[in-house]
């Protein structure tokens, strides 16, 4: 079983959370967004050496995987065509790019230029697998209406797996953007949504603390209004969300929709670890230590509402975790 840490346990850590607390500020101090981002996201990333998971500092991946396979396997045919959207380096998709049919085209849409050509190399180095359009864009510009003339999208209608893979966060628009995806997909194809539930997450609550604590994000409110808007629209409707079909409706789309919760988690080897995973949200953008003096406000004084903890079994035995539930969404287009 894990060892839990309550507040009076939290109260022992005090002097390892202020020394950690030195340490993060010390590292970021003077990085620029993309950079502190890097650093922070490097904790997510780390590999297994011995290949048991697919990330030591997260599980999220472990568990929406093996959902990604099977959706593949069952809705892409040969010679069909996915579109990655907000799609990173490739990494997240090379997890299931051998379960792939033999000619897919892959398309991806990706604001980072360096994202966007290292996913490029990577889908020209899979003889399997055909580059499709790529789109130097963000989530944004899929909508007709806004997108500024970018034309390197797939035609309307002619996907069969779309993915959005802890991206949406960055919709100006929420509802919008996923109602300009849904128009990419065939009747009959998938949109896969995976995102975090904030509200009840680890970075949800350090960046509560955060706004507690005097901290401007530059619009408080329209932040927390989209953890409200996501969970409406891809939670599932026993948790208060169902709201996507609906909001399809309105555009003339009509879906079929699936969402469940997984009971996801971010872990580190230290207590350093677990403040820099607090700069992989809104907070990146913000200079300073608040951010990070915020998490480690969290982890001190409400460590049970993060279910702070030490693992004692697996491959991740002796790292510190925190709760960060995922909601994954599976999306059929029918008209």
């Amino acid at each position: 079983m894990p060892i839990q840490i309550d507040e009076a346990r939290a109260r022992d850590l005090a002097p390892q959370l202020d020394d950690a607390l030195k340490i993060v500020c010390n590292e970021f101090d003077g990085l620029d967004a993309h950079r502190g981002y890097h650093n922070a996201f490097a904790r997510a990333l780390k590999p297994d050496p011995l290949g048991r998971v697919l990330m030591l500092g997260t599980d999220q991946r472990d568990l929406f995987v093996p959902l990604l396979r099977r959706t593949v396997a069952e809705q892409v045919p040969a010679g069909g065509q996915i579109f990655d959207i907000g799609a990173g380096d490739g990494q997240t998709f090379g997890y299931i790019a051998d379960a792939v049919p033999a000619g897919t085209t892959v398309s991806i849409a990706e604001p980072n230029p360096a994202y966007l050509a290292a996913y490029q190399g990577f889908l020209e180095r899979q003889p399997n697998l055909r580059g499709g359009a790529a789109a130097l864009a963000g989530l944004d510009a899929l909508d007709e209406e806004t997108n500024g003339g970018v034309s390197d999208f797939p035609e309307p209608s002619s996907v069969d797996v779309a993915l959005g893979l802890h991206m949406i966060y960055f919709a100006t628009d929420v509802a919008r953007s996923l109602r300009a995806i849904l128009q990419f997909l065939k009747p009959g194809g998938v949109y896969v949504n995976v995102v975090t539930d904030e509200t009840t997450a680890y970075n949800g609550a350090v960046l509560r603390s955060f706004v507690e604590s005097g901290g401007d994000t530059g619009n408080n409110d329209r932040c927390f209004a989209a953890m409200d808007e996501r969970r409406r629209l891809l939670a599932p409707e026993a948790e208060g969300g169902g709201g996507l079909a609906q909001a399809a409706a309105a555009a003339g789309i009509e879906v079929e929709v699936d969402a469940v919760r997984q009971a996801s988690r971010m872990y580190g080897h230290s207590l350093v670890d677990l403040l820099a995973l607090a700069n992989i949200s809104v907070l990146n953008g913000q200079a300073g230590t608040r951010k990070f003096e915020s998490a480690a406000k969290v982890l001190r004084d409400r460590p049970e509402e993060v279910d702070l903890r030490i693992e004692t079994d697996g491959p991740r035995t002796g790292m510190w975790s925190v709760v960060q539930p995922q909601w994954v969404t599976r999306v059929r287009r029918a008209c």
